[in-house]
């Protein structure tokens, strides 16, 4: 793709969700700045019971929760959890944790990095290690949480993985 035809594609209207989150806990990563922060602020609009912001930061999440509460003026929402995604054992913990919810409908994987330089995480360069390994890693330890509040709520959770259009091919 041209850089002129991913600006274009950049500008394009996306549509606004309406459809109601109530009584329903969402997880997304990456969620402290950019589209990440953007969907949990739109969780919380649309009357999600709770909403985690899944962040390696503790600090730029607690600004990311301030920033929603005053945003959307509702308080006793968001939560902040910690989550390294270039970090197996990190991953492997926050599953864990999230053991302890009653349930989870939405998981919207968001978490990325793009380095233009070489670093490697796990043994793996960083980018693979946290937008690919890291992000499938933490799904599948989540699916026995998603699986239980299917039984439990009759709804169907979902998992949701944002991506850049620099990944789309010409």
């Amino acid at each position: 793709m041209s850089g002129l035809a991913a600006i274009r594609a950049q500008r394009q209207k996306i549509p606004v969700p309406t459809q109601s989150f109530a009584g329903q806990t969402i997880i997304v990563t990456g969620s402290n700045t950019g589209l990440g922060l953007e969907a949990a602020i739109h969780f919380v609009r649309l009357d999600a019971a709770k909403v985690i912001l899944a962040v390696r930061s503790v600090k730029k999440g607690e600004d990311a929760k301030t920033f929603i509460e005053e945003k959307t003026g509702k308080k006793n929402v968001v939560e902040v959890w910690q989550v390294d995604m270039s970090s197996y054992d990190s991953i492997k913990a926050f599953a864990k944790n999230c053991g302890s919810l009653d349930r989870l409908d939405v998981l919207l994987a968001n978490a990325g990095v793009l380095k233009n330089t070489f670093d490697s995480a796990e043994g793996t360069e960083i980018t693979i290690t946290v937008n690919v390994i890291g992000t499938f890693l933490l799904i599948l330890n989540l699916l026995p949480l998603l699986r239980k509040s299917k039984q439990t709520t009759g709804m169907t959770p979902r998992v949701t993985i944002t991506s850049s259009i620099l990944h789309e091919s010409v």
